[in-house]
């Protein structure tokens, strides 16, 4: 039996394991691209019970129309507000415009000796956006009783939309922006 001793050339192997060298190639260059993708970003566990619980509170402030704690609610909301949402909810008559407004209200709700209570159904965070601003949804009742009965004599429902981030000068939770969504029956 006769053997052929063949030369071997890079043309050759080239032409043999072309499509494995590209294979090859190609899932190296895929591995480098997975490893060094940016990561997603997420909040912390800490930080998602940071924000519910500012959530929670923000609300409750927001709503606080109780004889007893309106002022101090309303002093907080001062910190806990972005100055453009505080501007908003004032032009929307959703807070005192002033002092003097305030302290008439706040007699106001002293005379008739009226408290309310806030029921949360839900508060659900979702992921940052573009700007590293988390969504925050907060739906629930508040119930308002007065010694002379002139409130809502039904507890009525309420759903905000917030855009909570980090305060640059007090490293604490802030409130970047506001949205009163329409509630949904049931």
């Amino acid at each position: 039996m006769y053997w052929r001793v063949r030369k071997i050339t890079p043309e050759i192997l080239l032409r043999q394991y072309a499509v494995h060298i590209l294979l090859a190639l190609s899932l190296f260059f895929n591995f480098i691209l997975f490893v060094s993708r940016p990561k997603k970003e997420t909040v912390s566990k800490e930080l998602q019970t940071n924000f519910v619980d500012f959530a929670k509170q923000v609300t409750t402030h927001l709503l606080d129309t109780s004889y007893i704690t309106y002022m101090d609610s309303t002093v907080q909301l001062q910190s806990e507000l972005a100055p453009k949402v505080l501007t908003y909810l004032r032009a929307k008559k959703l807070l005192a415009a002033n002092n003097d407004e305030l302290k008439v209200t706040n007699l106001e709700l002293q005379r008739t000796r009226q408290v309310c209570t806030v029921r949360f159904d839900s508060v659900t965070l979702n992921d940052p956006n573009q700007s590293g601003l988390v969504p925050v949804d907060v739906q629930g009742v508040i119930a308002i009783h007065s010694s002379d009965e002139t409130g809502p004599t039904t507890p009525q429902p309420f759903h905000f939309v917030y855009l909570v981030g980090i305060s640059g000068k007090t490293k604490k939770p802030i409130v970047a922006d506001f949205q009163e969504k329409p509630v949904n029956p049931g």
